[in-house]
Formats: C-alpha cells, structure tokens, sequence
C-alpha cells in the first residue's frame, strides 16, 4: 500500500485553470472551439430516462444537450433543451401520450437525422468556414465524426463560440444560424426564448 502526502492550503491562493486561447477570431483554427470527447467524455443518457427527469438534470448540471446512448452504451442520438421545451411535451401529449410516461427516446433526435462534420475536415478548417458551413443551422450543436475510428469524436456548441468570439448575444437559446449572422455579418441577432418544460 502507498502512502499519501497531505498538504495544507493556508498558503495557497490560486487556482488552476485550463490553458484557454486568448484573442480568438472567426480566422483561428476551428479546434479551438471544439470539445473533443479524448479530454473531456461525453455527456451521455440513457433512452430510457424519464423525460421530465432529464429536464432536471440538465438544469441542474448547466448542460443544454446530451448524447443518448442505449443500455450497451452505443450512440442512438441527441437530446437538448430545444428538445424538452414545453411546446414539445404539449405535442406528445396530444398525440396521446401521457407526460409522465414520455422518456428521452420520445423526443430525442435519433442518429438517422443528424448530419455530423467530419473530424478530418475540422482540422483543416477555421471559425469562418465552420460557422458559414452551419448559417442555416438552428441548433445549439454540431456532433463531429472521427471516420477513420467511425466514432462521435466531440462536439462543437454555437454558444462557446459565441463565448469565445466574445459576441453580442444571449447565448441562453442562440444557435449556429444566429452565430454566423453576429460572427459574420455583424447583425445584432435578436433571440427569442424558449420555455424549457
């Protein structure tokens, strides 16, 4: 058995934080604002959660989407916020289902509906050809594929960018369209908010 060492923290007064890239432009490599999945894991939920649980959580956990995966872990799609907003439980709901009933596979976006980047091209790429790439996209997230392992690699989010570029905008409920016409075309985007159930 190995011992361990303690240490105080009377003299200590800093913390450590992750190394970030200051002054970036829509002209920096388009890494930078990617969360690859090798340094920070996936978000992911069962198919099976309640929806109204997941709800929940995400608020709790400041998350606005999470991969779903199946009971063996493999990817079956995406759930966001936009996703478990009021407006789309009342739908369920008149199709027939009952709202505690609804579970994350009810709402979710499955992977037969999603297009992905492709994690080679990313590479190769800067801010304005990604966001430009993306200006009719109203979602808040863009999965990347690496082809080569055929895996979900990471995933890019309109609002670290957002963040990142240091843009104008709520970034609460922004998405890649309104990111680009900020970024871009320098149009102070108005946003509309949705009411998260």
């Amino acid at each position: 058995m190995k011992t361990l060492t303690y240490v105080s923290t009377k003299s200590v007064n800093e913390l450590t934080w992750p190394t970030t890239t200051d002054n970036i432009t829509t002209y920096s490599p388009a890494l930078t604002v990617f969360t690859d999945f090798y340094v920070a894991g996936p978000r992911v939920i069962e198919s099976n959660t309640p929806a109204d649980e997941l709800v929940q959580l995400m608020k709790k956990e400041h998350v606005r989407m999470k991969i779903v995966v199946d009971a063996e872990n493999h990817f079956i799609g995406v759930i966001s916020l936009e996703d478990l907003s009021e407006d789309k439980f009342i739908k369920r709901v008149a199709d027939g289902y009952k709202r505690s009933e609804l579970i994350v596979a009810d709402l979710m976006r499955s992977k037969e509906s999603l297009l992905a980047l492709s994690y080679s091209s990313l590479k190769r790429s800067d801010i304005e050809s990604l966001l430009y790439s993306q200006k009719d996209n109203n979602y808040q997230h863009l999965l990347v594929i690496d082809e080569e392992s055929k895996t979900i690699r990471g995933v890019i989010s309109s609002n670290d960018i957002a963040r990142q570029l240091r843009l104008d905008i709520d970034v609460s409920f922004s998405n890649f369209a309104q990111t680009y016409e900020s970024a871009i075309l320098g149009h102070k985007v108005s946003m509309r908010k949705l009411k998260v159930a």
